[in-house]
């Protein structure tokens, strides 16, 4: 097998990045090929330059010196720009590409005869997406892999550990702790932290990649009961055991990869968690101290908190389990090697 992604990366802070890096290394481990396209990682068998289109014959001799199907993750997911990317792939290295999309876009008539001509499977991260796919291109192969949490790594704390993280970073002993980790942008419904009183404080980690909305940082930043993270926190596993609370308010399309992975590791923690419905969350099964909340209720954060927070014998860590990176490694493999059929 070779990945070919252009989104690996060595910090591993934003969900595409992190689907595509964590897939890579852990593959790689098993002995497949990883090429980096116009990006940087210290994991990358090779890294290649290359145009748009991926016609440029150094990214095929790199290829050549693997065997095996291509696993094509790119950081844009199904649009145009990938299809035409995905035809290429798998007309010049006369090699079965399958394509993994980590967020999903809706598909002009172009971008479908692209992907169909390629040849190639779909490998969807969501059940949702899992659907469209199957409705869109019903000739393709679409393989739908639950992926991913690492459960040896996001693991639940005694209450003692949980209090001397929030000393290690600074948090306050004595507050109910709400944490979301994501981008900072209204499309992600991050203003409804705005309305949150004492005695809930806010922890909210942004990505270091992305763009963030000066004017709602700044509203933000006001608040006395909200602390903005914005560095890279190589331990970020430990800011989850310092929460008490996980919210993720996305409702809008295409503002969160299709399984967003935050709330599997706040879950994996056995942090409470309150999220709305978005995409794989919708498939998530009920479980004491999680809260799948409806979109009109993401300006109800504060009674929702302190409900949730009055549960006992939370129960989370059950939710995360289904979704192990172990397991996804193991179910891709299977399917590039032919084990794993159309499910």
């Amino acid at each position: 097998m070779v990945i070919v992604s252009d989104c690996l990366k060595n910090n591993l802070d934003e969900g595409c990045i992190k689907v595509a890096s964590t897939f890579a290394k852990r593959l790689k481990s098993h002995g497949a090929g990883v090429i980096a396209v116009n990006c940087d990682c210290d994991y990358a068998d090779e890294k290649i330059s290359a145009g748009k289109t991926y016609s440029d014959p150094d990214l095929y001799r790199a290829i050549s010196g693997h065997e095996g199907d291509l696993l094509y993750i790119p950081f844009a997911s199904n649009t145009l720009g990938s299809a035409i990317r995905t035809f290429f792939l798998a007309r010049k290295s006369r090699r079965k590409v399958h394509a993994l999309f980590a967020l999903r876009w809706n598909m002009n008539p172009l971008t479908k005869f692209l992907l169909k001509a390629s040849g190639c499977g779909i490998v969807a991260l969501s059940n949702d997406s899992y659907e469209f796919y199957r409705s869109e291109l019903p000739k393709i192969d679409v393989t739908r892999i639950r992926a991913g949490v690492d459960l040896e790594r996001f693991v639940p704390v005694s209450e003692e550990e949980k209090m001397n993280l929030r000393r290690k970073y600074g948090l306050p002993e004595d507050k109910t702790i709400v944490l979301h980790v994501g981008h900072l942008k209204h499309g992600r419904n991050i203003d409804a932290f705005l309305d949150l009183e004492d005695p809930v404080y806010a922890v909210l980690v942004f990505s270091a990649v992305t763009e963030k909305d000066p004017e709602l940082k700044a509203k933000l930043e006001a608040k006395s009961n909200v602390r903005i993270m914005e560095e890279y926190l190589p331990d970020i596993e430990e800011i989850y055991q310092a929460a008490d609370v996980y919210v993720f308010p996305v409702t809008e399309e295409n503002n969160s990869i299709d399984v967003p992975l935050s709330v599997l590791e706040a879950a994996a923690c056995n942090c409470r968690v309150v999220a709305t419905g978005y995409k794989e969350i919708a498939s998530f099964e009920d479980a004491p101290g999680f809260r799948r909340i409806k979109n009109d209720e993401v300006r109800e954060l504060q009674r929702i908190i302190s409900e949730v927070s009055k549960e006992p014998d939370v129960q989370t860590v059950t939710i995360a389990r289904g979704y192990d990176w172990n397991k996804a490694i193991e179910d891709l493999q299977d399917l590039i090697d032919g084990k794993k059929t159309e499910n």
